[in-house]
C-alpha cells in the first residue's frame, strides 16, 4: 500500500487511544495522536532519498527495519525517568513511546504483506515479505499500482477510515491522516512521473 498508511496508522491507534482517553488532557492526546500517526508514515520518509538517488526500490533501507525504531522506542520511554510535570510528564513518555512503535509496527505489518519490509536490517538487509507483483503492461508505476488488486484496499480502508473516524469528536485524527494522505498521493505521482 501506499496512500493509506495514515489512515490504517489512525484506525489501529483509536482502540489504544480510547483506553487512555480520561488519563490525558487534550494537548497530550493531539500529541499521541501526532506521534502514533506520523510514526505509520515514518518509514516512508525514505522515498524522498530514493528518488534523490534514482532508486526504485526503498523498503531494503534500514528505514523498514525494526532496529531503529526499537531504539527510538527505548529513548523515548527513556525520557520518561527525566520527567517531572504532571503534564507531558513520565506517564506521557512511556505511552508515547508505545503509541510510536504501534504506529510504525502498522506501517511495516503492511508493507510486509503488501510487497516485503527489510524486516532486520541494518543487520539483515534482504526484504521478506509477500511481492506486490506489479506489471501490468505498462512501465510507469503509477499506472500499474492504479490497476493492481492494492488499489481495492486502498479504497476500502479510506471507506472504513472516514466511517469510524466521523464527527467533530476525531478533527484531529482525520485532520492529521488527511494531510499525510495527500501528501502520499502527491508524492506517488511525483515519483511514479520521474520514474517514467
Amino acid at each position: 500500500m501506499y496512500f493509506n498508511h495514515a489512515t490504517a496508522g489512525a484506525l489501529a491507534m483509536k482502540p489504544l487511544m480510547k483506553k487512555y482517553e480520561t488519563l490525558f488532557s487534550a494537548k497530550e492526546k493531539t500529541v499521541l495522536w501526532f506521534i502514533g500517526i506520523t510514526s505509520a508514515v515514518l518509514p516512508d520518509f525514505d522515498i524522498a532519498y530514493s528518488v534523490i538517488k534514482n532508486l526504485e526500490d526503498h523498503r531494503s533501507f534500514i528505514t523498514h527495519g525494526l532496529f531503529i525504531y526499537l531504539l527510538a522506542f527505548l529513548v523515548i520511554y527513556g525520557l520518561s525517568y527525566f520527567q517531572k510535570k504532571d503534564e507531558f510528564g513520565r506517564k506521557f513518555f512511556r505511552v508515547a513511546a508505545s503509541v510510536f512503535l504501534f504506529g510504525v509496527s502498522t506501517h511495516l505489518l503492511i508493507d510486509f504483506f503488501a510487497g516485503g519490509v527489510a524486516l532486520f536490517s541494518p543487520f539483515y538487509a534482504g526484504v521478506i515479505g509477500f511481492d506486490m507483483g506489479l506489471n501490468h503492461g505498462t512501465e510507469n508505476r503509477l499506472v500499474q499500482y492504479l490497476l493492481s488488486k492494492y488499489m481495492i484496499l486502498e479504497v476500502v480502508l479510506l471507506t472504513v477510515f472516514f466511517k469510524v473516524f466521523k464527527g467533530k469528536a476525531y478533527f484531529i485524527p482525520k485532520l492529521f491522516s488527511i494531510f499525510y494522505l495527500i501528501i502520499a498521493i502527491i508524492s506517488f505521482i511525483f515519483v511514479s512521473l520521474s520514474f517514467f
